[in-house]
């Protein structure tokens, strides 16, 4: 097995700047006292070598699965990785992607544009430590990706597979106790009066918001178990939560059910972590659609795997099919309520190529009119996790105390939620000295995934 503790060594890169992030620059690796630094000096190297060792270890599963030829094909995909990891440690330029004429909707030309484009206007080669973090950090995997795409028998192949269902596994636990929770609120719902239903919608809220704690990408696929009951835990941890937008997204979802002209009850949720997060995804979805707050619920997905954890839709319907030939029979009842709204089409799986490609959310309305338009459809647009919040931020290291909606830089389809647990140097939105006071009381707050956000942008009409 290869070893994991390889690191670059940032002596042999040159133009580093032992400085935090300047205030309103791109965060970037250059920048020795900051958390993207870290990310590419030691994380993606782990992620990289980790990605060697399942496709080492797994053979005989590979076999199985895909036939000798994709054995085979196992060493040209660990070659191109450890090229790739070697480009990464030794600070090299961010290379053109093979352009695939075979592929669908091949976006290798799209990255190799916006590569250009960067080099371009910044005069100076795209290397590791020097672009863009939100563009280096996808960038590889990206390229994880296209290692994959050139073989034969292991083009749909998940390197990230046995991490996320192993993560599945440890939160066997909460999953029984949010399924009795969940359906219980099924249960019971025509007793229950306005208030007690913003009470239990700003739960759910808050329990999917700490489900974005559980990031293989950030751990490298270390995740403890999870078999206590979250619900326990929700209000010992309000006072981490710096901003709460809640009771802003139950007045929204409470209008527009009231608005007798408006049949407009789609909400989206652009979706991060597979495994506990996604469950808790569902809770909530259950209850949007239980309780008439939404009357379809669009799921988007990563087209192929993503920052180790992110869902696919091989993931997504992979955990319905767990959950609902589970043992237990609340989990098992939980999951058959999921299949029914799959199949009567009232949750859709949606895949677009937009969630993978060098874009912040500011550039959809240019490089993707369609996706912003169809986002335009929905009452609210709910945005889970660290990458999401990157890219509504555009990795832009604001000032702390910067208005949500002037960060957004014009990007608002309709009304937006963003769902995160703090995991990286950007933040908005914050109280002026409270970011001051949180650095001061831990040095490291922003990178730990403590701290959560329930930070919306929305008009009430």
């Amino acid at each position: 097995m290869a070893k994991i503790t390889q690191r670059s060594d940032s002596a042999d890169i040159s133009d580093l700047e032992d400085i935090e992030p300047p205030f309103d620059t791109y965060l970037r690796g250059k920048y020795k006292k900051s958390f993207a630094y870290a990310t590419i000096k030691d994380r993606l190297p782990v992620i990289l070598t980790k990605v060697i060792d399942t496709l080492s270890r797994n053979k005989d599963e590979i076999f199985k699965t895909h036939g000798a030829q994709a054995v085979e094909e196992i060493k040209q995909v660990v070659g191109g990785i450890s090229k790739l990891k070697n480009e990464l440690v030794t600070n090299k330029a961010i290379l053109p992607l093979i352009v695939m004429s075979n592929r669908d909707n091949d976006d290798a030309q799209i990255w190799n544009d916006k590569i250009e484009k960067l080099t371009e206007e910044r005069q100076e080669t795209q290397l590791w430590f020097n672009t863009i973090w939100l563009i280096c950090e996808c960038y590889m995997y990206r390229r994880i990706a296209q290692e994959f795409f050139l073989t034969e028998h292991l083009k749909a192949y998940d390197p990230f597979s046995i991490q996320k269902e192993e993560s599945f596994f440890k939160a066997k636990g909460s999953f029984s106790h949010l399924s009795k929770y969940v359906l219980n609120l099924i249960d019971t719902k025509n007793d229950h009066n306005i208030a007690e239903q913003e009470k239990f919608l700003i739960n759910l809220i808050k329990l999917n918001l700490w489900g974005n704690k559980c990031d293989l990408s950030l751990s490298t696929g270390n995740v403890d178990s999870q078999n206590d009951n979250p619900l326990n835990l929700l209000e010992s941890l309000d006072s981490d939560i710096l901003i709460d937008n809640s009771n802003e997204v139950w007045r929204l979802l409470c209008k527009n059910v009231q608005c007798k002209t408006n049949n407009n009850s789609i909400v989206d949720i652009v979706l991060d972590n597979a495994g506990y997060e996604l469950f808790t995804d569902l809770c909530l979805a259950i209850f949007l659609m239980e309780n008439k707050l939404a009357n379809k619920i669009r799921f988007y997905v990563k087209r192929y795997p993503w920052f180790v954890s992110d869902v696919t839709t091989c993931d997504f319907h992979w955990l319905v099919e767990m959950i609902k030939t589970s043992d237990d029979e609340n989990i098992q009842r939980f999951g058959q309520v999921c299949d029914k709204y799959l199949k009567d089409k009232s949750w859709t799986i949606e895949e677009e190529s937009f969630w993978t490609e060098p874009f912040d959310y500011s550039e959809m309305k240019s490089s993707n009119p369609s996706l912003y338009n169809k986002l335009s459809e929905a009452v609210l647009v709910i945005f889970k996790g660290d990458l999401n919040y990157r890219k509504l931020m555009g990795d832009v290291n604001w000032k702390y105390t910067t208005d949500f909606c002037e960060a957004l830089r014009g990007f608002r389809p309709t009304n937006l939620l963003s769902l995160r647990t703090v995991k990286a140097d950007v933040c908005v939105g914050l109280p002026a000295g409270k970011a001051e006071e949180l650095k001061k009381e831990i040095p490291n707050w922003m990178e730990i995934g403590k701290f959560g956000l329930i930070q919306a942008s929305i008009e009430i009409q």
